[in-house]
């Protein structure tokens, strides 16, 4: 038998058995809500800031008819996608038999119960169904072995394993993003902007935003106490120099007319004299 026909059967024998999710099947640790979470917190962010035409949602129910499968419709529930070109609008599921389209950006977390099924039967059903890209990240590598395992679709239209950079980074063809390992999240990166970040940490910078816009506020109260008491000040500076130089000149004003008035009286008694002189004069004449 040639690996293509042990391929072929292996498929068949996936699509034949494959079970549906369940809320119990997908169920996980608080590490693995937290990186189903945090992923789909910051792609759905990204695609409303952006005016992205994306539906992104997690774990809600896809219905899709599986070639050879006995009961059809599956219904995964993937951890975290994206439907590209689809208005984000609530819903119960994701019927692609209503004309939907079959997600092209998965990410599986890795959970006891389901990490067997996610790199085998689902991994090949998804690119069959027509996923470009499809991650399963094990925050823990406890049931990997390691963190993260990755397929797309290459340039030549084959599936198979996503490579990481010499820096870790998956880069997103359907997305346009950057994803990377850290710690025990899958953290998204704009390519021009940099790390997107978390809903946590939107609020700590709006928190330290508002503590400096606080510290900023008392900033300029402050200043413009100071101004305005500096302002006073040399109001009452300038009103005092005002006053004693009209003082002054009060001063002067007065003197000037009691010289005035002395000089006037000085001018009277000469007049009176010399009119004197001349009566007296006249008389001895």
């Amino acid at each position: 038998m040639t690996v293509e026909e042990r391929q072929l059967i292996s498929t068949i024998y996936d699509r034949l058995l494959i079970e549906d999710d369940t809320e119990e099947s997908v169920s996980g640790s608080d590490f693995h809500l937290a990186a189903i979470l945090a992923l789909y917190d910051v792609l759905l962010r990204y695609a409303q800031d952006t005016l992205r035409d994306w539906y992104v949602t997690a774990e809600v129910m896809i219905l899709v008819d599986v070639p050879d499968r006995a009961r059809n419709p599956w219904k995964p529930m993937p951890d975290v996608y994206v439907v590209l070109d689809t208005p984000d609008t609530p819903r119960t599921s994701l019927d692609t038999r209503a004309g939907a389209s079959f997600p092209q950006f998965i990410c599986e977390v890795a959970s006891e119960s389901t990490w067997e099924k996610d790199v085998v039967e689902k991994q090949r059903l998804y690119a069959d169904l027509g996923t470009q890209e499809y991650i399963l990240f094990d925050p823990t590598a406890e049931f990997l072995g390691e963190e993260l395992r990755a397929w797309h679709r290459r340039p030549d239209g084959s599936w198979g394993a996503w490579p990481r950079d010499d820096q870790g980074f998956l880069d997103s063809v359907v997305l346009g993003l950057r994803l990377r390992v850290e710690g025990r999240l899958l953290r998204v990166y704009d390519p021009g902007q940099g790390l997107l970040p978390l809903a946590r940490e939107w609020q700590q910078r709006a928190e330290e935003w508002q503590r400096r816009e606080r510290e900023r506020t008392v900033q300029l109260a402050q200043a413009q106490q100071v101004a305005d008491e500096r302002l006073a000040q040399a109001q009452q500076v300038a009103n005092e120099r005002l006053a004693q130089a009209q003082r002054l000149a009060d001063e002067r004003l007065a003197q000037a007319r009691q010289a005035a008035e002395a000089q006037a009286q000085r001018l009277a008694a000469l007049e009176q004299e010399n009119a004197r002189l001349k009566a007296q004069g006249h008389q001895d004449a």
